[in-house]
């Protein structure tokens, strides 16, 4: 890349200036990282930005007001319709939180009223109650170090985080496993901008890195060397 650019934009380019330029063109959206040292030139897909409704801001004021520095993220299944072929009727708000955390916010969510709360519900609690409601909330822990990002003031994960809950999930995202798993990833890479380093380093802290590599290159068909 180094060559590259000194032959073709920058002639005497310095080693010591190049990261300057690396960092400029990505912030110009000239080129994009897909992952670790590997870069592309931006074919300007979207940045995965979701629709932030007004429980999703109450809920986080609440956490911002009554837990200083709190980490947490609040994301909703109904998101993945927009890659999936099947609309699942019923919604599962999450509230991840620090782990610390959990039982608190599970009783700050019961005290202000919001209904069908549910902490760390286990399969067969999700499959004969959660199932049966139109919209329900899980307090759960949040692993460390997951890609977020703020979104009008609430924190909400990145895609990546998303997708890898998704591929990890044996308790509540049934609606969107088997085949249409395949479906939501194709069409989440093909509409989104995703970094796989990111998608990689997050799956690896939940133990399903060689899992979800894997599936990416036979089911995806992501190049290998873009896994490392």
């Amino acid at each position: 890349m180094y060559d590259y650019l000194e032959q073709s934009f920058f002639p005497g380019l310095k080693e010591t200036t190049f990261r300057w330029r690396v960092y400029e063109l990505k912030k110009t959206n000239i080129i994009i990282s897909v992952t670790r040292g590997i870069f592309k030139l931006s074919d300007n897909k979207k940045i995965f930005e979701p629709s932030i409704n007004n429980k999703y801001h109450k809920i986080s004021r609440m956490l911002k007001k009554n837990f200083s520095s709190i980490s947490y993220c609040i994301w909703s299944s109904s998101w993945l319709n927009e890659f999936s072929r099947h609309q699942a009727s019923n919604d599962i708000i999450f509230v991840e939180v620090e782990k610390e955390l959990v039982n608190p916010v599970f009783n700050l969510l019961l005290d202000n009223y919001f209904k069908n709360v549910y902490l760390e519900p286990d399969k067969f609690v999700t499959k004969i109650y959660i199932s049966e409601n139109q919209t329900s909330i899980i307090v759960k822990s949040m692993i460390t170090k997951s890609p977020i990002q703020s979104v009008k003031n609430v924190k909400v994960p990145k895609l990546e985080k998303i997708l890898v809950d998704l591929f990890s999930d044996n308790k509540y995202l049934d609606s969107y496993k088997g085949y249409e798993q395949k479906v939501i990833f194709e069409n989440a890479f093909a509409e989104y901008r995703l970094n796989l380093s990111n998608l990689i380093n997050y799956s690896r802290r939940r133990k399903k890195d060689k899992l979800i590599k894997d599936f990416l290159i036979t089911e995806i068909k992501t190049e290998k060397a873009l896994l490392q």
